[in-house]
């Protein structure tokens, strides 16, 4: 019989799983009701919250977990009014019970974390929460009241986020428990039964054994051992498919057992869309499509982040505000989609908003191209969005402007082993595609060797194998390789990963993967194809995160480790050296080292830029302003140019101005490394005509020599 403290402790754990769920079906059930056009369904809704609402209380009132008893009996009071004279609750009083029900989330937070929420808190929260509606209660309803800021801890939520999100536990049905028992039932049945054929193989090894030794070995009896080990081999052939056949029947339980919905990413996102377009006096509704499919939770959790930050940015650069919208012949009400669909074995989500879409006029001129001179098509210009530091919005806002998210956006999926995409839609609007594994834990992978190393690449981007001739890529000036499906941009793996040795060229007949992201292929030269198989995936952990070669690593059968290369990042660093022009394309087998020249007058940076550069491979020039680099290209041969801005008697700005202006050296690539980093000193920087801006005071190394990679 259960203790009265252990018994106070399990209600208290067993209410702490009802909170979380109340909380996020209260918030939902008042986004609904904001969102209900019809009066009747309004108030069918509010009595489910009011039902929702009351049992909350009472399990609250159980445990005595007053803060959260408070909140409720406070909403419970709200609703019952408006129940009792029949009416809708109106704007003013939805507002408040918004930040209720963030209240509840914050205390589902604290009691997942063990800690009791505070009862004068709650109380204190309340006090102003009944402030707000009786200052927004007789208003003339054209503007909802301002709910006040709440006071410490209630106030640490601007979007909320479920406790249930971040503590790494997962509900797993009845069934689906039964299912995964049976089958580890039958593999231990299975197990018995090759117990059985190692106790008859001991026994048939042992019998000769003593036969041998007594000299008595007839042919009637070595027939017999032998007839008796060909059916052990054919017993042993029998049980082993039936035994991988419950191996195989068991992962796919437990892979279903890891899966959740697509709606539980899309949690709290009709929240944000409701606050963010309130705000910014906009108007939105959030549609969610294929919520009912399942996807592993991992790749779930791992999209949540990138699904809240693609709303926002729909919201704050693609919504128009309504007049806008009128004025275009547009709904007032903007429309967010987000959508799931299966494709193979991969999932493919879409995020599309019915906006102004992309500025691409915006966007070239951070390219530093015009109309006139267009070196990137319509789709690569789009794909910009995805960089560090880029922003399609003109001023700097609470919202916008910062030139942060996408990127943020890209890297997550990529490090999911997924590929992240822009379009412009007809009509207006924007359409970020991502698409990602089914699943983290396997890969079906092709394993290569490169420089005598071995390399992995996920079947799902692979569209053929190919042989190419060292001549042909020489004819294409080492920028294209002709394949089945046309010329597409090439890359050889050993020399992108600066590990073929000078000494080695590459051979005049080689093997090449094309692979594919999205409408964009690269193929990848290697030495050699070793196969394919499924592999277990690894994460390669912290300290290489930001490595965006790879996505992970993978553990072969003999134990050995082979990196999964990022496909995407493969495929842009194909694109980008066929975009370049002749004389600064890399000729095919160079030995060279490629030299960067790095101007600041800080001889601290230059020297901690240098040895950055030749821990890489790279060969490095100095100089301490633009007039010195300028003497040092007029008569020495540099690949890149990395300037400071701020420099004395030529700066940055200039420098580059000078370089493209210069017959023999336009086409070279130019990063800034600047201490400057507000948008406009960044906008400057790329109209110059530099290719990459990057600021000193967020130095990544690895993003740093990524950089160069990209543009060089």
């Amino acid at each position: 019989m259960m203790q009265p403290e252990e018994l106070d402790r399990h209600l208290l754990k067993m209410f702490t799983e009802e909170v979380n769920e109340r909380a996020s079906e209260i918030e939902n059930l008042l986004l609904a009701i904001d969102q209900a056009q019809d009066a009747e369904k309004k108030r069918a809704l509010q009595e489910h919250l009011l039902r929702s609402v009351h049992s909350l209380k009472g399990a609250a009132g159980l445990v005595r977990v007053r803060g959260v008893e408070s909140i409720c009996h406070w909403m419970e009071e709200l609703l019952s009014v408006a129940a009792k004279a029949g009416e809708a609750v109106d704007k003013a009083k939805l507002d408040p019970l918004l930040a209720a029900a963030d209240g509840i989330t914050v205390a589902a937070r604290r009691l997942a974390k063990g800690e009791m929420p505070s009862s004068s808190d709650a109380e204190r929260m309340l006090v102003e929460l009944d402030a707000a509606i009786g200052a927004g209660a007789y208003d003339d309803g054209d503007e909802p009241a301002e709910v006040p800021p709440s006071p410490e801890p209630w106030a640490d939520l601007e979007v909320p986020v479920r406790a249930s999100d971040m503590d790494g536990s997962m509900r797993v049905s009845a069934e689906r428990l039964d299912a995964l028992l049976y089958r580890s039932g039958e593999l231990l049945a299975w197990n018995a039964v090759v117990q059985r054929h190692a106790e008859a193989a001991a026994l048939l090894r042992e019998q000769a054994r003593k036969l041998r030794a007594a000299g008595l070995s007839s042919p009637s009896e070595a027939g017999g051992i032998e007839a008796g080990l060909r059916e052990l081999a054919a017993s042993l052939r029998r049980d082993g498919r039936l035994m991988r056949s419950a191996a195989a029947a068991l992962d796919q339980e437990v892979r279903r057992a890891r899966t959740q919905p697509f709606a539980e990413a899309c949690k709290g996102l009709d929240r944000i869309v409701r606050d963010m377009a309130a705000a910014s006096g906009k108007s939105a509704v959030l549609e969610v499509l294929g919520g009912e499919i399942e996807i592993d939770r991992s790749i779930l959790a791992g999209l949540q982040d990138s699904l809240r930050h693609l709303v926002r940015n729909a919201i704050a650069h693609g919504i128009q505000s309504p007049e806008e919208r009128r004025k275009a012949g547009k709904r007032e009400k903007g429309r967010i989609v987000i959508a799931a669909s299966v494709l193979g074995d991969r999932v493919q989500v879409l995020v599309e908003d019915d906006g102004r879409g992309l500025d691409t006029a915006f966007l070239r001129r951070l390219a530093g191209e015009t109309d006139g001179q267009a070196a990137l098509d319509g789709q690569e210009l789009l794909r910009r969005v995805f960089e560090p530091g880029i922003s399609t919005s003109g001023t700097v806002t609470r919202l916008s402007g910062r030139g942060i998210g996408l990127d943020i956006v890209k890297n997550a999926v990529e490090s999911m082993r997924g590929t992240a995409d822009v379009a412009q839609v007809p009509g207006g609007g924007a359409a970020f595609t991502l698409t990602l594994p089914l699943t983290l834990a396997t890969v079906r992978a092709l394993e290569v060797f490169a420089a005598g190393q071995i390399f992995t690449i996920d079947t799902a981007s692979v569209q053929n194998v190919v042989r190419v001739s060292r001549r042909d890529l020489l004819a294409s000036e080492g920028r294209l390789v002709t394949t089945p499906a046309g010329s597409v941009p090439f890359l050889d793996l050993a020399d992108w990963l600066r590990l073929r040795p000078a000494s080695r060229p590459p051979a005049e007949i080689m093997p090449a993967v094309v692979i594919g992201a999205g409408d964009r292929q690269a193929a990848v030269i290697v030495d050699e194809i070793v196969g394919e198989q499924e592999l277990l995936a690894r994460s390669l952990g912290p300290r290489l995160a930001k490595v965006r070669h790879y996505s992970g690593g993978m553990v072969l059968p003999d134990g050995r480790i082979a990196l999964l290369l990022n496909a995407a990042a493969v495929i842009e660093a194909a694109v980008a050296k066929s975009m370049r022009s002749g004389p600064s394309a890399p000729a095919v087998g160079r030995s060279e080292r490629r030299k960067v020249l790095v101007v600041d007058d800080s001889k601290y940076i230059r020297t901690m830029v240098k040895l950055i550069l030749e821990s890489a491979g790279y060969a490095v020039a100095m100089a301490a302003d633009g007039g010195e680099a300028l003497a040092y290209l007029r008569d020495n041969r540099a690949d890149i140019v990395v300037a400071d801005v701020d420099m004395p008697k030529m700066d940055g700005l200039k420098l580059t101005e000078a370089i493209r202006g210069s017959d023999g050296l336009a086409g070279m690539p130019i990063i800034l490394f600047t201490g400057r980093d507000t948008p406009e000193d960044k906008a400057r920087g790329l109209g110059a005509g530099a290719n990459a801006y990057l600021t000193k005071n967020q130095l990544d190394a690895q993003q740093f020599l990524e950089t160069l990679r990209q543009v060089a």
